[in-house]
C-alpha cells in the first residue's frame, strides 16, 4: 500500500505555481530571442536588397553597354523606349516579357525591397504615358534613380545622354549614386494607387521612380517621403554607385555637403564615408 501511494505521489502534475514559473521562464527566454531573430531577419532583408541593387547596377552597365550610355529617368510623353530606367532595364534583369507586353499584373521582384510589405504593382491611378493604353496596372519599385545626375528626359535625348566617360571624368563611378531605396512612409506600402511619388514604371519622369533630395530617412510613420531616400533598415540607407559596388549610407549622412555631391557626378568633389 505504502509502494503504491509513493507511485501516485511520484506522477502527480505540476502545481500552479510551477506552472506559472515555467510559463515565465519561457516568456523571459522569448523576450531575449525576440530582438536577436529580428536582427537576424533584417540582416537577411538587407543583404537581399543588396543583391536587387547590385542586379539593377549590373543591368544599367549592360544597357550602357548596348545602347551607348546610361539609363535616365525617361520622360512621361515618350514612347515605352523612353521611360524611366525601371522600364528600359527590364530585359536585363530577366523581365523582357513584361517589356514585351504591356500591361502586367505582376510585381518585379528586382524592385522591391524585402525588408517592406509593399504592394508589388498598382490597380487604381496610372498616367498612361505616350498615350498607351496601359490601364490602372503596373508594377511598383522601392528604388529611384538619382535624377539630379540622371535626368527626366527621353531616354535618346542628347541633353540626358550620360556615359561611364562623362561620370568617370566628374566624380567618378565610385563616388557617384546611380540607385538608390526612396523613403517611404509605413502607412504607404499597401497603396496600390499609381501616382506622384510611387508612380510605377511604366512611365518616365516621375518622383515614383526618381529622386534628387538630400535627405536620408528611416521608415517611420509621418516621415517626408516626398523627393528623399530611405529604408526601412537600422544601419541606413543603400545605394548603388556607377561602378555597380552598394554602399550603405548612414542617415547621419542626410543633407551633407558630401552627400550631394554623390548625387551631382560633375561636382568634381570625391564623395567619401569617413
Amino acid at each position: 500500500m505504502m509502494q503504491l501511494r509513493s507511485l501516485v505521489r511520484r506522477w502527480r502534475g505540476f502545481t500552479l505555481i510551477e506552472l506559472l514559473v515555467v510559463i515565465a521562464i519561457i516568456a523571459i527566454l522569448i523576450g531575449l530571442l525576440l530582438p536577436a531573430v529580428q536582427k537576424v531577419r533584417e540582416a537577411a532583408a538587407r543583404m537581399s536588397t543588396t543583391n536587387n541593387l547590385k542586379q539593377i547596377g549590373l543591368a544599367a552597365h549592360n544597357y550602357h553597354d548596348t545602347v551607348g550610355r546610361m539609363p535616365i529617368n525617361g520622360d512621361n510623353t515618350a514612347p515605352p523606349n523612353g521611360w524611366c530606367w525601371a522600364f528600359v532595364c527590364l530585359p536585363y534583369v530577366e523581365q523582357q516579357n513584361m517589356y514585351n507586353t504591356i500591361p502586367a499584373n505582376v510585381g518585379v521582384k528586382t524592385y522591391l525591397c524585402p525588408g517592406r510589405s509593399h504592394t508589388s504593382y498598382s490597380t487604381t491611378g496610372g498616367n498612361g504615358a505616350g498615350g498607351n493604353p496601359i490601364g490602372n496596372n503596373g508594377p511598383f519599385t522601392d528604388y529611384a534613380i538619382n535624377w539630379n545626375s540622371f535626368v527626366n528626359r527621353k531616354q535618346n535625348d542628347p541633353a540626358g545622354g550620360v556615359t561611364m566617360a562623362v561620370i568617370t571624368a566628374g566624380n567618378g563611378t565610385s563616388n557617384t549614386i546611380y540607385v538608390g531605396e526612396k523613403s517611404m512612409d509605413p502607412r504607404n506600402y499597401p497603396n496600390q494607387n499609381s501616382s506622384n511619388w510611387d508612380e510605377v514604371v511604366y512611365s518616365g519622369s516621375y518622383g515614383g521612380t526618381g529622386r534628387g533630395g538630400t535627405g536620408i530617412f528611416k521608415d517611420a510613420i509621418g516621415v517626408n517621403y516626398g523627393n528623399n531616400w530611405g529604408s526601412p533598415f537600422s544601419g541606413g540607407c543603400p545605394f548603388v554607385m556607377c561602378d555597380g559596388s552598394v554602399r550603405l549610407i548612414a542617415y547621419t549622412f542626410s543633407g551633407t555637403a558630401a552627400f550631394n555631391c554623390a548625387l551631382n557626378y560633375l561636382n568634381g568633389t570625391p564623395f567619401t564615408l569617413n
